[in-house]
């Protein structure tokens, strides 16, 4: 199998940043390009109540600013993928995470998607896969590791 193309879902998460770590790796190994995809979930609002609007204004301002903090942290991560000797870029994208990730996946032709499996905490984390996890590797056309 040649590998070119490795997605790599990120959100700084302990668990992003080892699938990172091998993604890295394995990229290194196959001169392959990673692309590390940052998906911030999308609005929806509550019915049409009279507070719709004022909520849908402020989520675009809330939006904007998380957009550019997300961009700070994507660029640190990939120019340190950068220094590591990997080419690297990264996507931020405002859409729902599990069919994002997915789309992007099929978008750019990506050959393989390297995760996390999880990013919940508490009672949740007791759960082996998260839902991100599960439906990526269900849905996707390339090939899915996913690291615990």
């Amino acid at each position: 199998m040649i590998l070119r193309k490795i997605l790599v879902p990120f959100d700084g998460s302990p668990l992003s940043k080892k699938a990172l770590i091998l993604a890295k790796d394995i990229a290194r190994n196959f001169n392959a390009e990673l692309t590390l995809l940052m998906m911030i979930p999308p609005y929806y609002p509550i019915g049409d109540s009279m507070f719709s609007g004022a909520s849908e204004a402020n989520y675009r301002r809330l939006l904007q600013r998380l957009m550019e903090k997300e961009k700070k942290r994507m660029a640190k991560a990939t120019e340190k993928c950068r220094e590591e000797g990997v080419k690297a870029s990264y996507k931020i994208a405002n859409d729902d995470i599990s069919q994002g990730i997915v789309r992007e996946a099929k978008r750019a032709r990506s050959d393989l998607i390297i995760m996390g499996s999880r990013r919940l905490t508490g009672l949740s984390s007791i759960r082996r896969l998260g839902s991100s996890a599960r439906y990526v590797s269900e849905h996707a056309k390339c090939p899915v590791t996913i690291v615990h």
